[in-house]
């Protein structure tokens, strides 16, 4: 039988959270929702209700706090914590455990939360929250290898907002993501641009020309797609940049938050650049395995030699389709470039919760495919080892 308990974690994919202290069931089931909860907060809920007309009521409140709590993965979580904590399975007594041990010693709290599952590195976009937190500061707060990686997007947005020729512009872009690749600080880039303006990006969209043109449309207010025009330019040029300091580029495909375009998110949209002579060489990771459509992103992780897939997100946020996700992803991927990571944010439990499902899942996959002959009980064991932490350590030349 594979056994995948005592296995090392790497998250490859998360984002930077700071010390919250003792947090309310309220505040709690709020940050800890899928999407962080229409802004990571009840505000946020608020803010998204009343732009459609209504009223943010203490009855809504409750509405929305009774369907954030009845998701398997919120279920799931709490359970998870109760035996961690040793309390009985509830919210209140989870966090009333939880407040009291994060008072004495909040790295004590997170570090034997953490070893329970093995996590011992993650790889967090320091492009959410914004603003940005200090890598520093993450840190020093947290008990494991911390590795920043890149977000393209507030990089764009900040340089939109100035007054800048496409010459400024341009150069600003490259000397931004060049000096935080070259100084060792930041291990790698990100885009979400499947948020933006989707992921049907030409490779013909590399030409500088595009990017002046865009640029020059969207200052004169002219429209006609100019910031699609811009954001696809960037992103080949992200791509390049990548290749130069041979560093891996995170994509985000398939589901998110609220505002995701889901149609246009599918991994499939990205076969023509990805397959593109000029970008053969970059390393590639689709990050959330494009779910619901991962079986695409496993395909493509197989036909295109540097195209590597994580299963974010929908572990654990799908819950009980992470025996899905897992299985769609090794029908057709190379073993050796499915990474394991969460998508975990604001506190430490999303995370937790994540690698103890994301285990119990992988083994259980993977013991399947032992009892079907496809895999020897040593093979399967590597492909633990590498899918929960060595193939991303490779992926990022972590040692």
């Amino acid at each position: 039988m594979v056994d995948v308990s005592g296995l090392p974690v790497l998250d490859v994919h998360a984002h930077p959270f700071l010390n919250k202290g003792a947090v309310s069931a309220e505040q709690f089931t709020d940050i800890t929702s899928f999407g962080g909860g229409y802004g990571g907060s009840e505000d946020g809920s608020r803010i998204y209700m009343e732009a459609g007309g209504v009223t943010w009521t203490p009855e809504v409140s409750d509405e929305f706090q009774r369907i954030k709590r009845s998701t398997l993965y919120f279920t799931r979580m709490v359970n998870d914590l109760a035996t961690f904590l040793g309390t009985s399975p509830d919210i209140e007594s989870v966090l009333n455990e939880r407040n009291a041990q994060v008072a004495v010693d909040y790295r004590d709290y997170v570090k034997r939360l953490w070893a329970d599952a093995g996590l011992d590195t993650v790889i967090f976009d320091f492009g959410v929250p914004l603003p940005m937190l200090d890598i520093d500061e993450v840190s020093a707060e947290l008990p494991i290898e911390v590795v920043p990686i890149y977000r393209i997007e507030p990089l764009i947005a900040d340089l939109l907002k100035q007054d800048l020729t496409w010459a400024e512009f341009k150069d600003a872009y490259d000397t931004a993501l060049s000096e935080g690749l070259s100084s060792g600080r930041y291990r790698g880039v990100k885009s979400i641009i499947a948020y933006r303006t989707g992921l049907d990006v030409s490779p013909l969209s590399r030409t500088p020309d595009q990017g002046y043109q865009a640029l020059d449309a969207i200052k004169r207010g002219l429209g006609g797609g100019s910031m699609k025009k811009l954001r696809d330019h960037l992103l080949c040029r992200a791509l390049e940049l990548c290749m130069e300091y041979d560093v891996p580029m995170q994509i985000h495909t398939g589901m998110g938050d609220v505002e995701v375009n889901l149609v246009m998110c599918r991994p499939a949209y990205l076969l023509d650049l990805l397959r593109f002579p000029t970008y053969r060489g970059c390393r590639v990771l689709l990050v959330h395995t494009g779910y619901p459509y991962h079986r695409e992103a496993a395909y493509m992780a197989n036909v295109l030699p540097r195209t590597y897939l994580d299963i974010s997100e929908g572990i654990p946020f799908a819950s009980s389709a992470a025996w899905e996700i897992i299985e769609g992803a090794v029908t057709m991927a190379p073993l050796n470039k499915i990474c394991y990571g969460s998508d975990g944010y604001q506190v430490p439990e999303i995370m937790y919760t994540s690698a103890k499902l994301g285990k119990q899942a992988l083994q259980d996959v993977l013991n399947g495919l032992v009892a079907k002959r496809m895999l020897t009980e040593a093979d399967a064991q590597r492909a633990a080892a590498g899918i929960l932490s060595d193939n991303a350590r490779e992926l990022y030349k972590l040692g």
